[in-house]
Formats: structure tokens, C-alpha cells, sequence
């Protein structure tokens, strides 16, 4: 090629590894840039820059290590968990197949496995915090805004659980299955609040569907990892503070 700037089909190919046809594919998917060359629009020439980044990148899935080391600095977080597992086409959570637990475990069941390692934790079942928090809000924030409802509801209810400020692993988790059922009644304001979370959602939403309960319980199962989001970033560094899970 004239310049450095750019490779053609077989150099991009083969500093990638892989075949003219892979390569069409990452074009086509946005993850390289390509163009023509001059007047002959059957040849294209590829962005080294983007091959480049390319390459480092899956020299980087194929050493979690030094991913790790450079994660924050260009978002690759590929990190060493005991949570979650992605091998093989398969997702696990603490070893276990995450689509088998989401058909045969409730949500409450796989937040204690994952939360604690045991899927027969006991975790709380009554949503009496968030009850009581959301009958003070309902008539101040309109239905349509949600979140806003779920920003106030939380505030409120964190404020008045003194049981939120025991830390322990067994505590947190506690703390965590009371937002959720918080969360829940939120969406569901009345439902009986001994259900648990996939069917209290299902019957405020007006799910008629036999199926329904365990499409939603599904779901909310196989959504429980948020990998290393912004999100769920925030929550790491809000926590490593010392902060109870309502923060």
C-alpha cells in the first residue's frame, strides 16, 4: 500500500488471523473501517489503526490478566470473578449453568447463590419498608415516571432500615432482597407483598399467560449480572466505601 495508514485485505487478514471473510464481517459490523482505493471500487484498503485495536483486543480476551491491568484505561474489563463465568457458549453462576438455574430456580433462590453462595439462604419476604415509603409517594410522582419513583422510594426507605447498617455478607444480602421486594412493590403497589418477586410483578402487570411468571422469573435470572457496567461499577465503588446497599 502507499501508506502506512492503511492495509489491504490479505494484510489485515493475516495480522488478524483469520479469513478475508471474518474480516468482511468486522467491516460489516462497524468495527473496521474501510474504503476504496482510487477508481477501482472493487478493491478496499482497511484502517490499521482499527486492526490494530483489534488484534490487541483479543490478545487481551485470550490473557484476563493483562486485560485487567489495562481495563480502566480503554474498557476491556475482563476481569477474574467467583460470580460469573462465560465459557464454552455458556454462562455460569458460581458454577452453576445460569439457563438451567433461570428454569428451575426463582430469582430469590439464584440472589442468594449469587449474593452468598447458596441458593437456600434464607432472604426476607415481606416488603412492610417498602409499603409503608410507597404510600407517602404514590400521589406525588405521576405513573409515567418511573424512575423518579424508584429514586424517591429508596431514599425513604433506606433512611428508616437501621438493619441496613449490618455490613455482614449475610446482612447485605438481606438489605439487597428488601430493595428488590422494594422495587417490586413499587411496580406492583398492590399486590400481596408475600409473593415473591416474578409473581407479584406479574399479577400488577396483568400477566394472564400460565407461562408468564416463569418468562419473567427467566429474565430477571439470566439479567443479574450487570458485568462491570457503569452501574455496576458505581455500586463497587460506593460500597468500597463503607456505604449500606440503599446508598
Amino acid at each position: 500500500m502507499s501508506s502506512s495508514t492503511y492495509l489491504s485485505a490479505s494484510e489485515a487478514a493475516e495480522l488478524l488471523g483469520i479469513s478475508p471473510a471474518t474480516l468482511y464481517a468486522y467491516v460489516s459490523r462497524g468495527m473496521i473501517h474501510s474504503e476504496t482505493t482510487g477508481n477501482d471500487h472493487r478493491t478496499r484498503r482497511y484502517l490499521r489503526e482499527d486492526v490494530e485495536r483489534l488484534k490487541a483486543r483479543k490478545e487481551h480476551r485470550q490473557n484476563p490478566a493483562k486485560a485487567a491491568e489495562t481495563a480502566l484505561n480503554w474498557g476491556e474489563p475482563v476481569l477474574e470473578s467467583a460470580i460469573t463465568l462465560i465459557e464454552n457458549g455458556h454462562l455460569y453462576y458460581r458454577g452453576h449453568d445460569a439457563l438451567a438455574l433461570a428454569e428451575t430456580r426463582t430469582l430469590e433462590e439464584v440472589a442468594g447463590l449469587i449474593w452468598l453462595g447458596d441458593w437456600r439462604a434464607e432472604l426476607p419476604g415481606d416488603v412492610r419498608v417498602a409499603r409503608k415509603a410507597w404510600a407517602e409517594i404514590e400521589e406525588g410522582v405521576p405513573d409515567d415516571r418511573i424512575m423518579e419513583k424508584f429514586q424517591a422510594v429508596l431514599a425513604m426507605a433506606g433512611s428508616e432500615d437501621l438493619l441496613a447498617f449490618d455490613l455482614s455478607p449475610a446482612g447485605v444480602a438481606k438489605t439487597g432482597a428488601r430493595i428488590i421486594r422494594l422495587l417490586a412493590g413499587v411496580l406492583a403497589p398492590n399486590i400481596a407483598g408475600d409473593l415473591g418477586v416474578a409473581p407479584m410483578l406479574a399479577q400488577g402487570w396483568g400477566v394472564t399467560d400460565p407461562n408468564g411468571v416463569g418468562l419473567l422469573n427467566l429474565a430477571l435470572i439470566l439479567c443479574a449480572d450487570h458485568e462491570l457496567n457503569v452501574s455496576a461499577f458505581t455500586a463497587r465503588c460506593v460500597a468500597s466505601a463503607g456505604a449500606t446497599p440503599w446508598r
